[in-house]
């Protein structure tokens, strides 16, 4: 995702599901009155963070660092967004290793639409471990199964974008049988206390063609990797399995323009969880 202009203006999507976790679970980290430092995973263009998060947490937090492995997004949330206690990092979660001023820092770790773009996932939460100081706590939320993902397998099957791999940019646990009860024992052997480990069945209804096709733009990996001239016929490729595609309901298909709803399905991981105070 290296396409902030785009991608902050159509992410209704993403901040619909990430306003819903808000709304339902961030009673459940507990802020405590004396100044605290808290923790963004995949700030990516900064609103989400400025506009819907930090109205919400305690006007006295004592730092808060929020971090995105693309540096066009860090660039750009920069340039839009300023706070003085609010710093815009480059920083890959499942590095090897974490800066040492990362460690045992934070009360609290939050990472919104983001963990299902990492391969890693031992690595990246025990690193989110790490990095929480004992008692710390966290609020996750990301993709586990969706509609796209089967989409961009089907298109990795065409002859022309055969040498496109998709296998690193489907969430880890897109085919697992059960991804709840895997994610808890990952969590638990790297030594969390679970308090929310939940998959919830979400949609998003498009309001026409145009905001769909410009939302996967903005968020498909393989569009940056595309010779200019083939990026329409890729995404008249995939306009095409999204109507075969018997999961994406179609309204007003038979008009077949601009006026054609798109309602996509996926399943999100919302993840509450602490480090032991012993830890």
């Amino acid at each position: 995702m290296d396409l902030p202009q785009l991608y902050a203006k159509y992410n209704e999507l993403q901040k619909t599901d990430n306003i819903f976790v808000l709304d339902n679970f961030l009673d459940v980290s507990q802020w405590q009155m004396e100044e605290e430092t808290a923790f963004d995973i995949g700030c990516g263009d900064g609103k989400f963070l400025f506009e819907y998060l930090i109205p919400k947490l305690p006007n006295n937090f004592a730092k808060f660092v929020a971090c995105d492995c693309s540096e066009k997004m860090i660039e750009f949330a920069r340039k839009k967004y300023y706070l003085p206690k609010v710093d815009f990092v480059k920083f890959d979660v499942s590095s090897d290793e974490i800066p040492e001023e990362f460690e045992n820092t934070f009360n609290h770790i939050y990472s919104f639409y983001t963990l299902h773009w990492v391969r890693r996932q031992r690595k990246a939460f025990k690193n989110i471990f790490n990095m929480l100081k004992p008692g710390g706590d966290i609020l996750l939320c990301f993709i586990a199964k969706s509609t796209i993902y089967d989409i961009y397998e089907s298109l990795s099957k065409y002859q022309q974008w055969q040498q496109y791999s998709v296998k690193e940019y489907i969430s880890p646990y897109h085919h697992l049988q059960d991804p709840e009860n895997h994610l808890e024992k990952l969590l638990k052997k790297i030594g969390f206390e679970i308090k929310v480990c939940k998959l919830l069945q979400r949609s998003f209804l498009f309001p026409n063609m145009e905001v769909f096709t410009n939302t996967i733009t903005a968020v498909n990996p393989i569009i940056p990797k595309l010779p200019p001239d083939e990026v329409k016929t890729y995404l008249q490729d995939f306009m095409a399995e999204v109507k075969s595609h018997r999961k994406v309901i179609f309204e007003n298909l038979n008009n077949n323009n601009n006026n054609d709803t798109v309602r996509e399905f996926h399943k999100i991981f919302v993840v509450v969880a602490k480090k032991p105070l012993d830890a």
